[in-house]
């Protein structure tokens, strides 16, 4: 899933999702062109971020 639909069904900002990406606490792969793809378990790390 793309950026946008991780912050919808998480609730959580894109800003906060890239400060994630920058901070290594989830790791997203990344297509030719650049765009970020997260998975099922990068959602569930943002959830459990979000809990502390």
């Amino acid at each position: 899933m793309k950026i946008g639909e991780l912050s919808s069904k998480t609730g959580v900002s894109i800003r906060s999702i890239r400060y994630y990406e920058e901070k290594n606490l989830i790791y997203p792969k990344r297509l030719e062109n650049g765009y970020r793809i997260y998975s099922e378990k990068d959602m569930e790390r943002v959830k459990a971020v979000q809990l502390f």
